[in-house]
C-alpha cells in the first residue's frame, strides 16, 4: 500500500470522526488546539500528522489509534498492514511516555 493511499484512509476516519461528533474543521481545530489550516490539510491529504498529533486526535475522540488506519472498502482489508499500525503505535506510546516524563 503506497503512502497517500495511507493518508487518503487516514483522512477518511478523520473526517468521518469528525462528523460523528458534529464538528466542522475550525471547531475541531479550537478544540484541540491546532490551526484549522492544518486540520484541513490533513483532511485533504496534503500535510502528514506526527505521533504526537496522532495521540491528540486519538485521545480526543475515545479510539484506540488503529482507528485512524481501518478502512471501510472492501477492496482494502480490514486493516493497513498491521505491522504499519502496530509500529506506529509503539511510536505514539513512546511519544506520551516521553512526553509525560517531561512534564509530569
Amino acid at each position: 500500500m503506497k503512502e497517500m493511499e495511507v493518508r487518503a484512509i487516514f483522512a477518511e476516519n478523520l473526517k468521518k470522526l469528525r462528523k460523528q461528533k458534529g464538528l466542522s474543521q475550525l471547531k475541531l481545530a479550537n478544540e484541540i488546539q491546532m490551526a484549522f489550516t492544518f486540520i484541513n490539510d490533513i483532511e485533504n491529504c496534503k500535510k502528514w500528522v506526527s505521533p504526537e498529533t496522532l495521540a491528540r486526535f486519538a485521545t480526543f475522540f475515545g479510539v484506540p489509534v488503529s482507528a485512524f488506519f481501518t478502512a471501510d472498502n472492501e477492496n482494502s482489508g480490514n486493516t493497513i498492514s498491521n505491522l504499519f499500525v502496530n509500529t506506529l503505535c509503539d511510536e505514539v506510546v513512546k511519544t506520551i511516555k516521553d512526553v509525560g516524563e517531561r512534564f509530569c
